[in-house]
Formats: structure tokens, C-alpha cells, sequence
């Protein structure tokens, strides 16, 4: 029951000129009692004026009796005694019969007749006073009210009234002035009265709450009837409501499946007859297409023709004949009116009603973030196995790198001095490999696993170490050019992924000039003190070491200048880029929490300018200092070498027994405890591989310092920093060289542990 009344209420409710008729009756009745209770107030108001004004005249009229007569005797008492304002003669007279008379004027009559009047009936009496501001009697002091009237006399009033409180209880209080008549001379001429002064006045209080009493009873009269009148038409109201939207029901009903399918199908709907004519089209097509219903109304054929030429065979044959049975789904594009390109999934089936065919009801659907989201999913996943790829392929690159560069160092150690052409080629081998691993920190960046050590450097002595590698990756007809900044702030980052970035930017320069030109590496300081806007979102305020890699190439155009981050994109042929050079940039910006921005001009050149904080005093690391083989003594060192890759194992045993050392060789984990174990009390060093075959070396370290906690271990890896998470080598913070090996680094690094 009460499940129906709300939906009949809901029903009503949903009547526009309902609620428009129900406000304005509801707007009248307020209105009534308002204007009804405003009336009652002022009536109130209004009788206690005027009870007021008729105990005024009273007073005057008693006084005016009194002094027309020559004002009136009564006994001597206590409560009357001779009145000593009273300068007359026979103010005081002995009756024959030796009783004592005094003269009452007519404010002593008033005042004793209000005092008998307060006594007999508290709740009602009126309070009654004479009042002046130079009275002659004590009593006749005004208050601070009556003082304020009186002062409005002077100014021409000749009546003050207002509702105020008297000890608490609310009072119409009204003052209205004494005139000095003829008659009033008899007491009062001595007393330099002139007729027509004003020399005081009558203070009159009327008691209020008789009156509220009264007032509230018919407040509340008012507010129950209007009430009781607005429920008995709001419910006219709702009847008549109801029943008119109970008509206008029947008049809609039908054509309720004609309104169901054009206001709420999210489809994009239509209903096409055999003769090809358009009967139905949901009003969602514009939301689909962009063309209104009418426009398909003019033009049937639209429905075609917004068909993507490259799937409009496919469209036209998806139905032989129009009295062809359902069909399953097909997907195909359309272009909307406004030019963009949307995927739709369409099913169409015939209608037929008792037995006659009417036509073909088709549905169309919009399935362009399907797709999208679908495409976005394949690249997700196409990364994934790309990333897993690029460390497995980065951790046996790294150890044939690690090969070369030993080998070549220890070539270059044998080298006679004066043969400068061997040391040539020894330097462009060295540069191969140094691009080598820029290509395996590519790949690792490209899967977000790389291992980013970051700390204190000086940017200046990085682009000046790199630069050789910089000239030999471009064409002779391009000219390079490094400006460093005469004072710089100490930055701190990998060096390597910053190695990475001026290569990648470099590389991308160089495409971008192939009939030659300019490259341009700049560093120099800047302190922002607000925000700088920037192609790629706001620089915050700081300090900065800027690097700047500028080209004089044909320039990136605006609309793909927002996507060049993105993975895979890229406007090169496909045979000269992969899309994940600045990709990889970015990400390595991103991970050093620097900030990049670009300008680029067509035909003019491209600047990209990297922003790298500046650190502060509180992060300052102490820059290591490598000890000078030299001054160190090796004699007599043993090293317990373990890695699983016999190259690099051969390259290093060379490398460390020419610097001295005595080398003990293990090619997997159960080895190297082994070795350990046989040699344990002259090992001094252990250069462990972090993946080795049987026991991984962080397995081997556990155990080994179970046996001796002092022992000093260099980990080596070429995998992934998540491999490195889960082996607990980072977290724990041990000495760590990642593949290829800098034979100088791995040398010094060495030396200082040993």
C-alpha cells in the first residue's frame, strides 16, 4: 500500500505545472497567514493604544473635575497627610464637628486611585504617574524612557508610545504632555506657571500579556485553519493531477515502444522497410555520427555512406538479401561528421509482425574504447615481453662487453707508446663498447630495468669525457660544438643515464640532419624563483644545471611533437628508428626527477633542454677517490673469483694476476663454497656473480659469512635491478659493479676494497 502510494506521489511529482500549481497555492496560503498574523499584531497593538489613550483622558477628565471644583478635601491620616507643594489658603480646615480636612489636588487623587487599583487586581493594573524633568516632589523623577519622551516634547511630539518591559513584564507605555490651563493656576501660579506651558506629563503603562494571551489563541487559530485549508486543496490538487496524468498515460501508451527505443537506447537503432525507405532512426545517432535524425530521414543512403571506404565491401555483402535471417555481429569503421574515425559492432534482423514482413531492425554499437583499450593492453603486453627480452639479451651482452673492454685494456697496457695508430684503433674499440652499453642500458631502460645509481656529480666533466664518443657517432659534414658553463652546481644522478641522454639526443640530432649541420651541447646554471612554463607541464622553482642538445635540423611538427615520449613512435623510416630513443630519455628524466622541455621550429632546428636539480649541501656525497695502484702494495692478495661465463672469467683472471693478485677461479656456486672452503684462510677478496648455475651468489655470501662475518665480497651482475631486488642485494647496500666492467672503475674499486 504504501509501495503504491509513493509511486502514485512520484508519478504526480513528475507533473511540471503540479509543482507550479501546488507552489502557488501553497505561495497563497503563507501569504494569508502572514498577512493575518501581521493584523493580529498590529490589533493588539493597536486596542493597547488605544486603552492607553482612553485612561489618559480619564486622568484629564478626574483632574479637570477636581480643579473646576476647587479640588477636593479629605480626612488627615497617615496615608493622607497635608500636602506640602500645596501653597493655598484653606489647604487645611476643622469641620464643625472638629474633624481634620486637607485639600487632595488632582495628581494625589489619581495616584492613591491607581494605588487602590494595582492592590485589587496586580495582573491588570495599569500603571499611572505624573512625571517632569524640574518636578517640585521627588516621586515626579522620571526614568530613563520617561526622560527620553519628555525630551521629545521640546521638539513638537505630542505623544510617545512603544511595547518595552517593566521589571520583566512587556508594557505599552505611553507620555503624553501636561498643558497649563487657566484652573491649574490656582496651585501652580505661584510656581511661575503661564497657561499653555508644558510642565511635565502623564506616564500611562499598560500591562501587555492580557493581551499576547489573547494574541497567541488567535495565532494559533489562524495557523490550524490555514493549515486544514492548504491540506484540503493540496489534496484537490494531487486528485486532479492524477487524474490528468492518468489521461495523458492513455493517450502516450501507444506509442510507448516508439519512445522507448528513440529515448532510451544507448544504440545506435534504426528501422529500415524493403523498399529501403528510413522508418525509424533512434535519436542516438547523433551522439554515434554526428548527423542529426533528419539528416538520415533526407538520405536513407547515409547510413552507407558514413562507412569507411577501406570496410564498405565489407558492410554492403554482410546481407544478401533484406529478408536474410539474423546475423552475427560485424565490425567495421564509420567516419563521423566531424571527421574522426570510430570502430562500430552492428547486427541487424528482420521484423515480422502476425506473419508480414515490415523491414529490418538494425543495431549499431560503439565500440571504440573497446578497441582502444584492446590495442593499449597488446602494447602493454608487447613491452612486457619486450622488457623481459631486453634483460635477458642485456645480461649476456654485458659479459661479452665486459670481455672486450678487459681484453682491450690489457692490449692497450702491452702497447709500445710511440705506436699511435695501434692506440687509435684501441680507442675506437674502446668507444664500440662504451656505445655498446649504451645500447644494453637502451634496452634495459626500455624495460624499466635498469639499475640507477645515482650520485654527486659535476656535469661539466661528464659532457667533456663524453663528447669524443658524441663526434665519433656523427657524419663529417656536422659540426659539434660543447660549451660549458664557467661555474656549475653539483647535480646528483647516474652518470651513466646521463651518458645515455646526450648519446640518444645526439643520435636523434644527427637524423634529423642529414644533408649536415649543427649539433650543439650546452650546459649552464639557472635559478628559477617561480615556475617555468614548459612544453611538457610546469618547471618548479629551484636551482639548475641545464643540459641543452640543439640541432639545425628540419625540426618536429607541432602535432607530433606531444607524442615524441611516447613508446614506438616515431617519423623516421622503419629502417632507420625504433621509436624508444626518447622514450628511454624520458623515462631516465623521469626516474633522476628532472624535467625536460622542447622547442622546435620546421626547417629551423630542435632544442631539447633537461632540467636536473641542483643538490643540496645536506645531500652532498664525497666523491670517491680511487687509490693509485701504485702506491699500494698487491703482494701477496688473494682473490676468489666465481663467475659462470668462462670469457669474462679468463679476462679478469689476466686483468687481476698483471695487477699482482693471486686469482683462485670457480665457475658456479657449489664451486666457489669449494674453493672457499679449501682456501679460506688466504682468500682476501671474493668477486662473486650475482646469477650463478646451482647456488645464486647471494646464497653463497650467506653462507660464507655465517663462517667469516669479516670477509669482504664485490658483487658483479649484468641483470635486471628487479633480479637484483630479489636476490636482496640492493636493499642490503653491498658493493656492487654492474656488466660491462670499466676496467679502470672494477680496478680501483678493487684496490680500495682490499
Amino acid at each position: 500500500m504504501i509501495a503504491q502510494l509513493l509511486s502514485l506521489l512520484r508519478k504526480i511529482w513528475n507533473q511540471k505545472f503540479f509543482i507550479f500549481l501546488l507552489g502557488f497555492w501553497t505561495l497563497l496560503i503563507v501569504l494569508s497567514a502572514f498577512w493575518n498574523l501581521h493584523e493580529n499584531y498590529k490589533d493588539i497593538t493597536g486596542k493597547a493604544k488605544v486603552e492607553a489613550r482612553t485612561i489618559l483622558q480619564h486622568n484629564l477628565a478626574y483632574r479637570r473635575w477636581n480643579s473646576l471644583h476647587g479640588g477636593v478635601y479629605a480626612k488627615v491620616s497617615p496615608a493622607n497627610p497635608p500636602n506640602p507643594y500645596i501653597v493655598v489658603e484653606n489647604r487645611d480646615i476643622l469641620t464643625t464637628e472638629g474633624l481634620k480636612l486637607t485639600l487632595i489636588n488632582p495628581f494625589q487623587m489619581t495616584k492613591q486611585a491607581y494605588a487602590l487599583l494595582r492592590k485589587q487586581s496586580p495582573y491588570l493594573a495599569v500603571k499611572n504617574r505624573t512625571v517632569s524633568l524640574n518636578p517640585l516632589n521627588p516621586e515626579n523623577y522620571p526614568d530613563a524612557w520617561e526622560s527620553k519622551a519628555l525630551l521629545a516634547f521640546e521638539e513638537g511630539k505630542t505623544e510617545v508610545t512603544e511595547l518595552t518591559d517593566i521589571m520583566g513584564d512587556p508594557y505599552l507605555r505611553l507620555l503624553a504632555p501636561y498643558v497649563t490651563e487657566k484652573r491649574c493656576l490656582k496651585c501652580h501660579e505661584h510656581q511661575g506657571y503661564n497657561i499653555g506651558d508644558i510642565r511635565g506629563g502623564m506616564s500611562i503603562a499598560v500591562p501587555m500579556q492580557p493581551y499576547f494571551d489573547s494574541a497567541l489563541r488567535t495565532k494559533n487559530t489562524i495557523f490550524y485553519t490555514h493549515l486544514t485549508i492548504w491540506g484540503l486543496g493540496s489534496l484537490v490538487i494531487i486528485l486532479f493531477a492524477y487524474g490528468l496524468a492518468r489521461y495523458k498515460r492513455a493517450i502516450t501508451d501507444s506509442e510507448e515502444k516508439f519512445r522507448i527505443v528513440s529515448e532510451f537506447a544507448y544504440n545506435f537503432e534504426c528501422w529500415v522497410k524493403e523498399t529501403g525507405e528510413l522508418a525509424f532512426i533512434s535519436p542516438s545517432c547523433e551522439r554515434v555520427t554526428g548527423y542529426s535524425r533528419e539528416e538520415f530521414y533526407d538520405n536513407p543512403k547515409l547510413i552507407q555512406q558514413i562507412v569507411h571506404p577501406d570496410d564498405r565491401e565489407n558492410f554492403k555483402n554482410h546481407i544478401v538479401d533484406i529478408r536474410d535471417p539474423a546475423h552475427e555481429e560485424i565490425e567495421y569503421r564509420i567516419l563521423t561528421k566531424g571527421g574522426e574515425t570510430r570502430w562500430m559492432s552492428h547486427a541487424c534482423t528482420p521484423i515480422f509482425d502476425k506473419g508480414q514482413f515490415l523491414g529490418r531492425r538494425g543495431s549499431t554499437r560503439d565500440i571504440t574504447d573497446k578497441i582502444r583499450l584492446e590495442e593499449q593492453l597488446f602494447q602493454a603486453q608487447k613491452m612486457e615481453c619486450l622488457g623481459h627480452f631486453a634483460g635477458g639479451v642485456a645480461h649476456d651482452f654485458n659479459n661479452v662487453l665486459s670481455s672486450i673492454t678487459t681484453f682491450t685494456h690489457l692490449l692497450q697496457d702491452d702497447l709500445d707508446e710511440n705506436d699511435d695508430d695501434l692506440h687509435e684503433y684501441i680507442d675506437h674499440i674502446i668507444i664500440a663498447a662504451k656505445l655498446g652499453r649504451n645500447l644494453t642500458s637502451n634496452l634495459l631502460a626500455f624495460g624499466r630495468r635498469q639499475i640507477s645509481r645515482p650520485k654527486n656529480i659535476h656535469l661539466n666533466e661528464l659532457i667533456y669525457n663524453i663528447s669524443t664518443i658524441v663526434r665519433s657517432l656523427i657524419s663529417e659534414d656536422i659540426e659539434c660544438k660543447v660549451s660549458l658553463s664557467k661555474e656549475e652546481f653539483p647535480i646528483i644522478a647516474d652518470p651513466h643515464q646521463i651518458e645515455q641522454i646526450v648519446i640518444n639526443l645526439s643520435t636523434n640530432a644527427r637524423d634529423a640532419m642529414p644533408e649536415g649541420g649543427e649539433l650543439c651541447i650546452k650546459t649552464n646554471m639557472i635559478l628559477l624563483d617561480k615556475p617555468r612554463a614548459g612544453t611538457f607541464g610546469n618547471i618548479p622553482a629551484g636551482d639548475y644545471m641545464v643540459l641543452s642538445v640543439a640541432d639545425t635540423g628540419h625540426g618536429i611538427d607541432t602535432k607530433d611533437l606531444n607524442h615524441i615520449f611516447e613508446p614506438f613512435f616515431t617519423t623516421k623510416d622503419s629502417c632507420k628508428g625504433t621509436g624508444l630513443g626518447l622514450s628511454i630519455v624520458c623515462n631516465i628524466i623521469q626516474e633522476n626527477k628532472a624535467f625536460v622541455d622542447v622547442e622546435s621550429i620546421i626547417n629551423k632546428g630542435t632544442t631539447f633542454r633537461v632540467f636536473l636539480p641542483a643538490s643540496t649541501p645536506g645531500a652532498y656525497k664525497a666523491k670517491e677517490v680511487l687509490v693509485d695502484e701504485s702506491k699500494k702494495s698487491t703482494n701477496g692478495k688473494t682473490i676468489l673469483l666465481v663467475d659462470d661465463d668462462e670469457l669474462l672469467r679468463k679476462s679478469l683472471n689476466i686483468l687481476l694476476r698483471q695487477k699482482g693478485y693471486n686469482v683462485i677461479l670457480a665457475e658456479d656456486g657449489d664451486d666457489a663454497l669449494e674453493k672457499y672452503n679449501t682456501h679460506k684462510d688466504s682468500i682476501d677478496l671474493i668477486i662473486l656473480d650475482v646469477v650463478l648455475p646451482k647456488k645464486n651468489g647471494k646464497e653463497v655470501f650467506d653462507i660464507i659469512k655465517q663462517d667469516n662475518e669479516t670477509i669482504k665480497v664485490l658483487f658483479i651482475s649484468g641483470f635486471t635491478d628487479d633480479i637484483l631486488t630479489d636476490k636482496g642485494i640492493k636493499e642490503q647496500g653491498l658493493d656492487f659493479l654492474s656488466k660491462p666492467l670499466d676496467v679502470e672503475v672494477f680496478s680501483a674499486k678493487v684496490q680500495s676494497l682490499i
